[in-house]
């Protein structure tokens, strides 16, 4: 290879892999106070108030760092204020929204981390090979994204059979199925010792 291309290629592999690495940064999720959400179902006792706010393309940014809107799930996070005495269990199957799985809505945002090490690396091998050191680098980096994102997003999303103390809040993302998502809907708690039902309609805002 020509000596006056070294400088070059060092200098473009550089840039790429200032630009380009993969990366996964998002927010911890906003507290939503049933005071200033203008939507808040609360039960007839006023103890347990629920808020519900459907993210935008600007919130799946700031706290996914994923655009999940245009791959066809609509998040929607969910506050419970619970100022009872008692404990109440939150289900994923007493909600009235079809959900799917952290998993699954992380797949379909993930980095190509082979696609993105193809497209230094054979450039690298072909023309220039300083170009196959942002190409392992941003493999890492990818790789490294996809499990930052798979943590965050299972940490962020409602699980099944959740306990909600005395005296606590509940603040937890559900992946609804954007074809199929509506903002009115009725989610239902479970009183821990006596097994009563508790249903809430809810408007998500």
């Amino acid at each position: 290879m020509d000596r006056k291309l070294f400088p070059l290629a060092t200098i473009s592999s550089v840039l790429l892999l200032l630009s380009g690495c993969a990366s996964y940064h998002a927010n911890s999720l906003n507290t939503l106070s049933p005071e200033i959400v203008t939507q808040a179902s609360q039960s007839k006792t006023h103890d347990v108030r629920i808020v519900a706010k459907a993210f935008d393309k600007v919130d799946c940014k700031r706290y996914l760092d994923r655009d999940v809107i245009r791959k066809g799930y609509q998040p929607v996070q969910l506050y419970i204020q619970n100022n009872s005495d008692k404990s109440y269990v939150f289900s994923l199957n007493r909600l009235s929204l079809s959900y799917a799985s952290p998993e699954d809505v992380a797949r379909t945002v993930h980095t190509s981390t082979v696609g993105r090490v193809l497209g230094y690396g054979i450039p690298g091998i072909i023309i220039a090979w300083p170009l196959v050191i942002p190409a392992v680098v941003d493999g890492i980096k990818s790789s490294e994204a996809n499990d930052a994102l798979d943590r965050d997003f299972y940490a962020k999303t409602a699980k099944e059979d959740q306990i909600i103390a005395p005296h606590s809040h509940f603040n937890k993302i559900v992946f609804v199925d954007a074809y199929e998502y509506q903002s009115n809907f009725t989610l239902t708690l479970i009183d821990q010792d006596s097994k009563k039902e508790e249903i809430f309609d809810v408007i998500a805002s």
